[in-house]
């Protein structure tokens, strides 16, 4: 696992010597919100970074804390205030434009809006400003993103044009490119004879067991109604009927399934644990934490 880390902006000695950097464990109040986020009280925590982004310190270092209230919001799954508290962290502290757009990106993805959240990790991915990291991460994203998407081939082309190598990842998609899912369609007509479907999508358990469950049951279907015991029979029938009914739909849900592991085996050799975090203690310097 590779790890980096960098500081988007220090404050210059002439706003040192009117504004000094106050310390986390000197600030009352950046020491409750730092102790809120990292007792997963995120929502407590976006609204205390909201206060300070609004008292009197210094621009840029309102505009870090504006940044930091929507990580927060987007932290606990409240995506619809983080664009508008980014505008404000933009327009105090203009530096911090490719990680805005980073953040953008993430509550895209969050309300499943794919194609603006690739048009924020592009732009992050060829910005020449932004840190190794950051575009690392966000090209990697944007490939995952094209992945969900079902078009490896453009997953492959930002992995290609982006900065860095990535031979794992592009073998890991040309791999998948060369590989065929499996047909729904084909599972269930295969599923029309028990544990057909199953078989076809490499799920040998539950193949076996369809088999052994529709076999029992047909026998005693079988030995039922030789000995003509309708109601037994009957009672039998309905359950061998939900679960040869069961093999069909089985097939279906297994070639679904077959497919869903395939493009997640992908994306997670493309992307692995991709992770980004605020470093608390280093505020009000904004430092970003990123792993892979």
């Amino acid at each position: 696992m590779s790890k980096g880390r960098y500081v988007i902006l220090v404050l210059g000695s002439w706003c040192a010597a009117v504004w000094p950097t106050v310390s986390v464990a000197e600030d009352p109040a950046l020491t409750l919100a730092v102790e809120l986020a990292q007792e997963g009280d995120h929502h407590a925590a976006a609204v205390e970074f909201r206060r300070l982004a609004l008292s009197d310190y210094p621009e840029p270092e309102r505009g870090r804390y504006f940044w930091m209230a929507a990580y927060e919001y987007w932290r606990n799954e409240e995506p619809e205030p983080v664009p508008n508290i980014l505008d404000r962290a933009e327009t105090f502290a203009p530096d911090i434009y490719n990680d805005a757009m980073l953040l953008r990106a993430e509550t895209a993805l969050q309300e499943r809006k794919d194609t603006e959240a690739l048009f924020y990790l592009e732009s992050v991915s060829a910005s020449r400003e932004a840190d190794g990291m950051l575009r690392e991460y966000a090209t990697r994203r944007m490939a995952a993103v094209h992945l969900r998407r079902k078009d490896p081939a453009a997953a492959l082309e930002s992995l290609e044009n982006g900065p860095g190598d990535y031979p794992a990842p592009i073998a890991a998609i040309d791999s998948y490119m060369c590989g065929k899912d499996k047909k729904p369609l084909v599972g269930g007509l295969l599923g029309i004879v028990p544990g057909l479907g199953y078989f076809y999508a490499g799920e040998w358990a539950n193949g076996l067991r369809s088999i052994i469950l529709n076999g029992i049951f047909i026998w005693g279907m079988v030995e039922t109604a030789g000995e003509d015991q309708w109601g037994t029979f009957t009672v039998i029938s309905f359950f061998e009927l939900t679960w040869y009914t069961g093999s069909i739909y089985g097939g279906i849900d297994a070639s679904h399934r077959y497919n869903r592991r395939r493009l997640d085996a992908c994306v997670e050799a493309v992307e692995g644990q991709a992770f980004f975090a605020p470093e608390y203690h280093e505020l009000p310097v904004l430092t970003l934490r990123f792993e892979f």
